[in-house]
Parts: C-alpha cells; structure tokens; sequence
C-alpha cells in the first residue's frame, strides 16, 4: 500500500518550517515511489486569533518583550495548565486535523510542533487510531514539557539528555524514545576546500584577503545586530563584516542607510540568503543568537561562534553546549563582541584549536537517518 505521511507544522519559528520542509526533500529523494509527503500548517483554516498568538507572538515577545515570553514559557510547564490549553485550542485545530487525515487519506502522520501532539493525537483517535503519530523535538538540550504531553507517539529527539529526560522524568517507555543526531542542511555533510571557498568569495563579492566575519540578524534573528554593527564601526576592527538580514527588511534599509552615510567599505548587507553554506564556509567567526540549525551548521563548518542572545528556556541548552565545550562564547555586550572577534582574527592559532574541538565531537548530520525512520516505522503489533 502507498504511504501517505502527513508533515504538521506551525510558523513560530524558521525550524519548524524548515524541518518539515528538509524531511519532505530528502524523502522525496530517497523514496520517490510508494509514497507521497504532504506538509501541512496546523493552524491552516484556523481561528486567527490563534494563529497571530502563537505564529507572531513568538516573534514579538523573543525579540521585544523577553519578559513576557520567559513568563508564558514558565507558565505552561505544569500539566493541569498543559490540560487547559489543549482544551482551549481543541475547537479551533482539530476538526482541521481529521479534516487534513480524511482528505489526505494520511497513513502516517509526523508532527514537528509542541502544540500540536495533543491535537494531533485527539484527530487521529478519531479517524483511525492505528495511524503511527512521530513526534520530533526540535529543541535539542532544552525543551519543554509540552514536547513529552503526549505519550501514544513515537519520539525522536537530538540528544541524550532529553533521551534520558524522556525516559526518567517524563514516563516514556525506552523504546519509543530514538535518538538520532539534529537534522541539518546536506550542504553541511562536509566543508569546503580552499579552491571552493575562493569561488564562493569570488561570487559573493567577498575579499579575499581579510578575515571574515558575519553576523547573522533577520526577523526571528539577533536583536542586537545595530548595536554589533555600530560596535564594529567604532572599534574600526580590521575584519570584514557580513550581516545577513533575512526577511527583516527594515534592517537591512536601516544598515544600507547607516553604510551610505558613513562610507563604510568594509560592511556588506544581505537580505534573505539561499546560499548561507557559502557564507558560513568563507567566515572566520560567526556572530549570533542560539537557534540550533545556525549554531550546529557553523560548528560543522568547523567555525568558531560568538552567541550575543538566547532565548530563555529553549535555547539555553545550545548556549551551554558551546561555551561548556569551548567551541565559542556567550557574550552579550556589542563592544564586548568586537573586542573578542580582533582577539580571533588575529591569533590563527586559536582558530584552529576550535577547529580540532569541534572535530573531536564527530558532529553529524540526522537527516538521512531520520527520513530513513520515518518512511519505514511501522506500528508495533500486539
């Protein structure tokens, strides 16, 4: 029988998205015939109300009201508010979901958003039971306990600290708890040779004879990314600066006005970039907040990192896994920042002794091995 397997997502932050959107490629890919992937919004057709909360909350509080989502992350860790919030949603997202099971005629579903397991679980209870529901945790150290609400689920996670959490602190049986390293691009499989980064320079516009720095802003990117640029500017630090800006395009006019007022020839502005393996494999040093898919492509391009940010809670275990395993710093200041990226330019050996820590951890890329579990999971029988 034909696979269909279902992708649920929800635009409240780029890795949902793009998770569900690397898995669908890379199973198109590997196993074009006998299956077809469909990836879904959760909160397609659904009360907007709840849309703009969850879809443009997440964005305003991580960004401008810290306080606010720190509060409404502490908040929703116990279960009883856990239980009522699965009421309150219920209404508005399920019927959508057995509506999305029926017409899809869904054999499999995967879910890559905390929210909506319990949802997902309560369609598929109701259309047909023996649907394998996979959950992935797309936080990687630190999650919360919404990703472990549900226990009728498979479980994927990217680590073995939230393996074992699973298990011990969450109740779950070991053997639908499977860990497989985080899902990243196949661009970062392996990193670039000389030749390949001369290229890449040459096609971006990128001199070849400084040291290369970026600072990766955008939307649901680094706050801080005026501040770091003005910071730069003043310390006049040697280096040359790449800032992408992603789809904030705000940003972006608000630097190019900054750059043609000051003549700065040393700063180049993208926008939202398709060829961020270029970029990444041509720096020196990246500048950034603690999202685990820009964190764990640098260090597999063997870069050292500067986190200016986290994200309280979630991404707090990322931010650890740098500074504790000495592949980069937590460093929220700008002028703190620019001081230590004229500390790296300017001692190779340095870069390199990252280089070999971040060798010495054998990082891995799971999204073939988690394609490969999803398309050939069956149900256990009883």
């Amino acid at each position: 029988m034909e696979q269909r397997i279902g992708f649920l997502y929800l635009k409240t932050g780029g890795g949902h998205i793009s998770g569900a959107n690397a898995l669908v490629a890379r199973l198109q890919e590997k196993y074009p015939d006998n299956a077809e992937y469909i990836p879904q919004n959760g909160f397609k057709n659904t009360n907007r109300i709840s849309r703009i909360f969850f879809e443009k909350g997440y964005l305003a509080t991580s960004n401008y009201f810290e306080l606010g989502y720190v509060a409404f992350y502490q908040l929703t860790k116990p279960k009883i508010v856990l239980d009522f919030c699965a009421w309150l949603l219920r209404p508005f997202i399920v019927k959508n979901l057995v509506e999305f099971l029926k017409t899809e005629k869904i054999t499999k579903l995967v879910c890559l958003h905390e929210i909506l397991i319990p949802l997902a679980r309560i369609a598929i209870d109701r259309v047909n039971p023996a649907i394998p529901l996979i959950s992935l945790v797309m936080d990687p150290f630190t999650a919360h306990p919404s990703w472990f609400y549900v226990k009728n689920t498979e479980l994927i996670v990217f680590s073995k600290k939230l393996q074992k959490e699973a298990v011990e602190q969450y109740g779950f049986k070991p053997e639908r708890v499977h860990q497989f390293p985080l899902m990243l691009s196949r661009s970062f499989d392996r990193r670039y040779t000389a030749e390949e980064k001369i290229a890449a320079k040459k096609k971006h516009g990128i001199p070849l004879d400084k040291k290369i720095v970026m600072v990766v802003g955008g939307g649901e990117g680094l706050k801080s990314t005026i501040a770091i640029v003005n910071a730069f500017i003043f310390q006049r630090c040697p280096a040359h600066l790449i800032v992408i800006c992603g789809k904030n395009k705000v940003l972006k006019t608000q630097l190019e006005i900054l750059l043609k007022t000051t003549q700065i020839t040393n700063i180049q502005v993208f926008g939202f970039v398709s060829f961020m393996p270029d970029l990444i494999n041509v720096s020196d040093c990246v500048i950034t907040k603690s999202g685990p898919a820009t964190v764990m492509e640098t260090l597999s391009a063997g870069k050292p990192l500067i986190l200016a940010s986290y994200v309280r809670g979630q991404e707090l275990g990322n931010m650890l896994y740098v500074v504790n395993n000495n592949l980069g710093w937590y460093i929220p200041k700008p002028r703190r920042i620019i001081k230590k990226v004229k500390e790296i330019i300017a001692d190779d050996s340095l870069l390199l002794s990252i280089e070999k820590k971040i060798d010495a951890l054998h990082i891995q890329n799971g999204l073939d091995p988690i394609a490969d579990f999803i398309y050939q999971f069956q149900e256990p029988r009883n």
